[in-house]
């Protein structure tokens, strides 16, 4: 057993991807030190390139991230330590205190929870294997290698289970795709309430009972097999999925949540409800993108640092005083 007292880091990272290397990025920039821990198991395991990122289109997550590490390690006062985070706890000195999943502990000024979350794929035979390369969350993301495609499909299920989202992320694919169907997958309720709302030829309904999904001959092509024995290919469908938050650290530090099952942070800076205790990107925030997650991470780095106290001072910087937002650059 490891009785050796765990020395101070500034700041505890929990998680290394785009928001954790975000925020690491902004504190050294402040003199701050920082750990980043990285249990390597990412919401985004599905290999697809980067979009919507200016510089990195078509590359792969892991350059990204490789070359935000090489910048930090650079610093020499970023460490990171491939290891799941299990608990945290505050300490009775106002400290966080980090353990991970092989018992080693770690001790912080300021707790950054930058975990991600994961995706709930539909419980229909086919879905998750192609999901992300056949079915498309986001047509913004996704879309432009698809343009021409004579037909496609969206699944109006559960998180797209109603009109505005249903017929908003349609429009989204009709875009790319001549003609669009809406799949309500039984659920005539559905099927009349979208029907009534559209308002053009290019998107029509169709409610059959869904039975499986599998791959076609084309690259994108996904071949819906229905309960009534029939099938028919789409050049692409297009899906969401709800999202889920791993309550483990959550829940052991007390956090608000959002009543979309974020954990709550108050803007721009991602405070929690807990003192000390900040959070970005996918954890926190419905907006589960690259860019916004690299935001969160710069603005919870500049609120932790104003948090901490000036090398030279010793002053710390209250919530109260902090500014509404970060100085441009000039």
């Amino acid at each position: 057993m490891n009785t050796e007292v765990p020395s101070i880091v500034d700041v505890l990272v929990v998680g290394g991807s785009h928001a954790g290397l975000s925020t690491a990025l902004t504190l050294y920039r402040a003199l701050h030190t920082c750990i980043i821990f990285d249990s390597k198991n990412p919401r985004n395991k599905y290999s697809t390139p980067i979009h919507l990122t200016p510089t990195w289109d078509h590359k792969h997550l892991d350059e990204l991230k490789e070359a935000s590490k090489k910048e930090l390690r650079a610093s020499g006062i970023v460490d990171f330590i491939d290891v799941e985070i299990v608990k945290v706890e505050k300490t009775n000195d106002g400290l966080f205190r980090a353990t991970g999943s092989d018992g080693q502990t770690w001790i912080g000024r300021k707790l950054l929870l930058a975990s991600g979350s994961k995706d709930k794929h539909l419980n229909i035979p086919g879905y998750s294997e192609i999901y992300a390369h056949r079915i498309y969350p986001c047509m913004f993301q996704f879309g432009y290698e698809q343009k021409g495609c004579p037909s496609a499909g969206l699944l109006a299920i559960e998180g797209l289970g109603n009109v505005p989202h249903a017929t908003m992320l349609a429009d989204d694919g009709n875009k790319f795709a001549s003609k669009m169907t809406i799949y309500t997958n039984q659920n005539p309720i559905l099927e009349a309430e979208i029907t009534a709302s559209l308002q053009t030829p290019d998107i029509v309904v169709d409610d059959r009972k869904i039975k499986r999904l599998r791959t076609g001959d084309g690259p994108s092509d996904v071949v819906i097999d229905f309960d009534d024995g029939t099938s028919k290919v789409e050049g692409f469908l297009v899906h969401r999925p709800e999202t889920e938050l791993d309550r483990t650290l959550v829940d052991q530090l007390g956090l608000k949540v959002s009543a979309r099952g974020d954990i709550e942070v108050m803007p721009p800076f991602c405070q929690t409800s807990v003192f000390g205790v900040y959070a970005a990107g996918d954890c926190a925030s419905p907006m589960k993108i690259i860019p916004n997650a690299i935001s969160m991470g710069a603005y919870a780095g500049c609120g932790i640092a104003r948090e901490l106290p000036n090398r030279v001072t010793g002053r710390i910087i209250q919530p109260t005083d902090q500014l509404a937002e970060v100085e441009p650059a000039s």
